[in-house]
């Protein structure tokens, strides 16, 4: 919910759809029990095509000129002009200043950072679904070597996600049906949801070579946004917030530098300091919760011990997202 406001500033379309508000949270693993509490702040639901469309379509009434079909390939500053040149397929584009939301994995990454992007490797699954479900929870199902998130979205559907470690997938020769058979049914919860939703893709969306390193929110070619500046794990579920409150504080900060009031190197440190302060603790406690996820022992551990002391659940994450902005 700390984005929600902003998301209705920026795109008053976004208040004729009746989003589902999550307000509970569930986590289970491959035990008998399960933990629930209520959350403080809590979240509302959209599918990443419902809410880009919007956005899109907002942005083109308000001028933003999109090129579709069209790959950035790399960016050079111009020092005798003192702009960038971006080149892509169709030509060169000139900037007085480059944002970069690339994402995660991304073509546009310079060489002194890929070094920094080396570690455990996830594989990521999405499908939507449709089944009986309360739909003011957002759940958690651990089981060995990752979890599933079911979260609600618009029409009734849900969002079900599963990020597991690549090893486990590669341990049952890459078959997407295999590995959930292997692994996701040893919690009762997930086979019991595989075997009675209704599944809306024909195949599943996958995603491969997810790590969680902080990079940099300011390189010598571009501000980075998103992803881009640093992946955060997704059982915290703050990654759209993250982007979406970084672009809204750049915004501010690239009007002022247009309107000569900060100069760049102003705006660079204005945005790394901004963006490390706010950011970066959330990122590194994800990564310690990402790597404890992968272990149904420790998930069981932590339920016994959240259930006498809800609070400690609480106070956790609280820790792991910001205000409303």
């Amino acid at each position: 919910m700390e984005s929600h406001d902003y998301l209705q500033k920026i795109c008053p379309d976004l208040s004729s759809f009746n989003l589902p508000l999550m307000r509970n949270f569930k986590l289970s693993s491959t035990g008998k029990h399960e933990f629930q509490t209520t959350l403080d702040l809590g979240g509302f639901g959209i599918s990443r095509y419902v809410l880009e469309y919007l956005l899109f379509s907002e942005a083109k009434r308000n001028g933003v000129v999109f090129m579709l079909k069209c790959k950035a390939n790399d960016i050079y500053y111009n020092e005798k002009e003192e702009d960038y040149i971006i080149k892509t397929d169709s030509g060169n584009v000139n900037a007085l200043l480059v944002c970069n939301s690339t994402g995660r994995n991304s073509n546009m990454e310079t060489k002194e950072r890929q070094p920094k992007l080396a570690g455990i490797n996830y594989v990521g699954i999405k499908y939507h679904v449709r089944l009986q479900r309360d739909a003011s929870f957002i759940e958690i199902h651990n089981f060995p070597g990752g979890y599933c998130g079911l979260s609600s979205i618009e029409e009734n559907k849900s969002c079900l996600c599963y990020i597991v470690n690549s090893k486990k997938l590669n341990s049952v020769h890459n078959s997407i049906p295999e590995l959930e058979k292997a692994y996701l049914y040893q919690n009762s919860h997930l086979k019991k949801l595989f075997s009675t939703a209704e599944f809306l893709f024909k195949k599943p969306l996958a995603i491969s070579g997810i790590n969680f390193k902080i990079k940099a929110p300011v390189t010598d070619r571009s501000l980075c946004l998103g992803d881009s500046a640093g992946s955060i794990a997704p059982i915290t579920g703050n990654g759209m917030s993250i982007a979406l409150r970084s672009a809204a504080v750049l915004a501010a900060m690239v009007d002022d530098y247009f309107l000569q009031a900060i100069t760049r190197q102003q705006l660079n440190d204005n945005y790394s300091g901004f963006w490390n302060k706010e950011f970066s603790t959330r990122v590194k406690l994800s990564r310690h919760f990402q790597r404890l996820s992968e272990y149904p022992l420790l998930t069981n551990m932590s339920i016994r011990l959240f259930k006498p002391f809800p609070s400690l659940a609480k106070s956790i994450i609280r820790h792991t997202h910001g205000a409303p902005f």
